[in-house]
């Protein structure tokens, strides 16, 4: 497991031209911790969803991780508790690496829970990603942030479950906005956790899967 901390400057060969794409919002420079060889996979998924997600919620998160890995993807998420650590770990399932993309400096894990996360993320040929400088803590501000570059490095974003008013709309919002599919998991029945599954298969904003 290499935690070696790599700065990746935007004039870089390694830089990712998916976040070049975004034009102005483009950060100036990344830091990466992990398998660099994942920037260069030709297909990714952003599975994303609330960190408050229900047992069903978290099901679907790590059954879509699975498939979407299997089928040749990498997935990219946020190192969140519940959906994005389900949809992590359903990719691991598979055999294949995944993107964490944080919202702090390299030398920290938020939330503390996810250490160990973190570390079989590294173990099994993954990489961790952030803007933000060493020693930068999460914050509202900076977790908003992370989701644009979730969107961005991401062809596709498909969401597990969450509520219509959610920090996940955010990343649906970014992908819209850069031209991404979006895709949202289907429930046979409604409630506050997956209304906004509902609410973007509805409004025809994303496609339900």
């Amino acid at each position: 497991m290499d935690n070696t901390i790599i700065i990746i400057n935007e004039s870089d060969e390694l830089f990712p031209s998916e976040f070049t794409a975004i034009g102005e919002e483009c950060p100036s420079v990344i830091y990466a911790m992990g398998n660099l060889d994942l920037l260069k996979s030709g297909k990714k998924v952003a599975v994303i969803g609330s960190r408050k997600a229900t047992p069903k919620g978290v099901s679907k998160a790590f059954e879509l991780g699975k498939k979407y890995a299997s089928e040749g993807y990498v997935v990219v998420s946020g190192l969140a508790l519940g959906c994005d650590a389900a949809a992590h770990r359903g990719c691991m399932a598979a055999g294949v690496g995944t993107i964490a993309i944080v919202a702090t400096g390299l030398d920290r894990v938020y939330p503390r829970d996810n250490i160990p996360l973190q570390e079989e993320i590294l173990s099994k040929g993954g990489l961790i990603l952030s803007e933000q400088p060493l020693g930068v803590k999460a914050n509202p501000s900076t977790l908003v942030a992370r989701n644009r570059l979730q969107a961005a490095l991401s062809d596709i974003v498909l969401v597990a479950e969450c509520p219509k008013h959610s920090g996940t709309m955010h990343t649906v919002r970014d992908g819209q906005k850069y031209g991404k599919k979006i895709l949202a998991a289907r429930f046979p029945y409604r409630n506050e956790a997956n209304s906004g599954n509902h609410y973007i298969i509805d409004s025809g904003i994303g496609i339900g899967v």
